[in-house]
């Protein structure tokens, strides 16, 4: 056995243990991300995971599994490991293995775009518009592989020769669903890479999908949600992203379809409705995104006019918030309105993308505006 095999397999003999993510990452910090070495000292775990290893240590179809993995390219990259997104570190619930298919994963900042398995045509064009001008000006895209909106995402970045990257809820040597199969097959191609937690050969199943949605929420500095129903499971990886801190930025659908109703209550919780994709490129920005071929100082778009329909007494809030959040009682003092009439005019604004509000009601200036 080589040395790369041997790397592979004893990654996928740790992470077919289901080792809990905490037990791994204090592996790695004790041990470094070297899983010869730590398989090595298996004897030392505690009682269940070391059974479970043993188990897996035991399996004869361990080896065939991996030989297969490794003569499709795949990788084991672990924290600590260069090619280890940077983004995932600080979080202790984030894997502390991957398996990679493909390219090196992107060190830029990425965007991510989720959203229905079913979508209409309204939600297909608005997913590609808006992912379209994420990747053309230099974001990589991070989606599910799932169909719908997530495929239509994928194929937005290699149309603007964009790498993106599918985090997979099965093994990275699985097509699922199949009908993206010659989907993969391009990303992988054009330098994009498939990404998965769970070892190859493992079979997709219902509980991995939202333990995949926290790992495209985390590695993301923004998560654009586009015709998400009321059950989607593109909602899990929008709240994944508010627990972390990332930007949430929802794209509103028509009210008589329903299949919206999930962006809209994600909206009512204070996440950032966008109606155009300047706004959202311009949000990404503001959070720590670079343009293409760029690695700092980031260079917004060109701010756009204030809209000319403003009342006076919207003009006048805009001009009184900054970049800064701060809470609503603070932004109608330094207007000089009533709460009341604040409020209808921040809620304008909210509508209309010029302002935001965060949870706590707190709110500040949408990047993008003339001030």
């Amino acid at each position: 056995m080589t040395e790369t095999f041997e790397h592979l397999l004893a990654s996928q003999l740790l992470a077919r243990a289901r080792l809990s993510v905490p037990l791994l990452r204090e592996l790695v910090a004790c041990h470094g991300p070297d899983p010869v070495r730590i398989l090595e000292l298996r004897e030392q775990l505690p009682p269940r995971p070391r059974e479970r290893l043993l188990a897996a240590v035991g399996d004869p179809n361990e080896p065939d599994i991996a030989q297969r993995a490794a003569s499709l390219g795949i990788r084991a990259v672990w924290l600590g490991d260069p090619e280890y997104p940077e983004a995932l570190g600080p979080y202790d619930d984030a894997p502390a293995l991957l398996f990679v298919r493909g390219g090196v994963l992107p060190r830029r900042p990425c965007v991510a775009v989720v959203g229905s398995r079913r979508p209409t045509s309204y939600g297909v064009e608005q997913a590609d518009r808006f992912a379209r001008r994420f990747a053309g000006n230099g974001f990589p895209i991070v989606s599910g592989g799932a169909a719908g909106i997530d495929a239509v995402a994928h194929q937005a970045a290699l149309e603007c020769g964009q790498p993106t990257v599918a985090i997979l809820g099965c093994g990275p040597d699985i097509a699922y669903p199949a009908s993206n199969r010659a989907l993969f097959q391009k990303v992988i191609a054009a330098g994009g890479a498939l990404a998965s937690e769970f070892p190859p050969g493992t079979k997709p199943e219902p509980w991995h999908f939202p333990a995949r949605n926290r790992i495209i929420a985390a590695w993301c500095i923004a998560t654009l949600v586009v015709e998400a129903p009321e059950h989607s499971g593109a909602l899990i990886t929008a709240r994944n992203a508010a627990e972390y801190g990332r930007e949430v930025l929802v794209v509103p659908g028509p009210v008589d379809t329903g299949r919206s109703r999930g962006c809209h209550r994600l909206i009512l919780d204070g996440a950032t409705l966008v109606d155009h994709p300047d706004d959202a490129f311009a949000c990404a920005l503001g959070h720590g995104g670079t343009q293409a071929g760029h690695d700092s100082s980031p260079t917004a778009p060109d701010p756009r006019p204030l809209p000319a329909n403003l009342s006076a007494d919207e003009v006048l809030l805009f001009h009184s918030a900054g970049e800064l959040l701060v809470p609503f009682e603070d932004l109608a003092n330094r207007a000089g309105l009533r709460p009341e009439e604040a409020a209808v005019s921040a809620t304008l604004l909210e509508l209309k993308g010029l302002l935001r509000r965060e949870p706590g009601n707190r709110w500040s200036r949408q990047p993008g505006w003339a001030a």
